[in-house]
């Protein structure tokens, strides 16, 4: 293949994703988030959403496509026995979709895009805290990514609890889209939930509800909880 960038991360799928979610997803990128030429995107952005999605929609092409994939990130072998979506490795990292051997997730981050792997999740946050607080609200910058590598973006955080984030941004972001946050003190991945717009100082400004799928806080201790009951 001419093109060695991630399919499923171009057309924001995850690699077990059935056709009719690739279809989808490919006339969402198409036509509500206008990057077809005839709504102003760009040609060649174009172009390669066209050949992922010849790349996905096609059986063969795409079994092809996997056996690539692990051979480039992994030292596994790929077997031609049945329709291999997972291409039986650990797992991938939600962002950047890069496959994922066992060493892969030992080491808590992905060796492509730096993001975290772990969630931060109710039995640590159980285990670690004392005392649990609702939504906090938090006024802080950071950068979010929607693809790799990117400059990235800033938005400002608004509140956030230990299963979510909400954040104002000036981007449109859709539903169920997977990105990378990074900031002074948290780092991680997230899926978009929800998006609501409004107008600050004349200029479209996004609201944006989102749920970790993984995330590392350089502090626990004072964010979510206190130490004493």
């Amino acid at each position: 293949m001419k093109n060695r960038r991630n399919y499923y991360r171009v057309l924001q799928v995850q690699p077990d994703a059935p056709f009719e979610v690739i279809r989808a997803s490919y006339k969402a990128i198409m036509l509500e988030l206008k990057q077809h030429p005839d709504l102003g995107g760009e040609k060649w952005k174009a172009q390669v959403i066209n050949e992922a999605y010849e790349s996905l929609k096609d059986e063969a092409k795409r079994r092809e496509y996997d056996k690539m994939m692990l051979e480039k990130y992994t030292n596994n072998t790929f077997s031609n026995s049945g329709i291999n979506r997972a291409l039986k490795i650990t797992s991938y990292c939600s962002f950047c979709k890069r496959p994922l051997s066992r060493d892969d997730s030992s080491k808590g981050c992905c060796p492509t895009c730096k993001s975290p792997l772990k969630k931060f999740g109710v039995d640590q946050f159980e285990r670690e805290c004392k005392r649990s607080g609702p939504r906090i609200k938090k006024s802080d910058k950071f950068y979010y990514y929607t693809t790799w590598p990117q400059k990235g973006n800033i938005a400002e955080m608004i509140d956030l609890s230990r299963n979510g984030i909400r954040f104002k941004c000036f981007s449109k972001l859709s539903h169920g889209m997977f990105i990378k946050i990074s900031g002074s003190w948290l780092k991680g991945i997230v899926k978009i939930n929800n998006a609501s717009k409004s107008l600050y100082n004349g200029e479209t400004e996004y609201i944006i509800g989102a749920e970790f799928v993984s995330v590392t806080f350089k502090e626990t201790r004072g964010v979510f909880y206190s130490a004493t009951a």
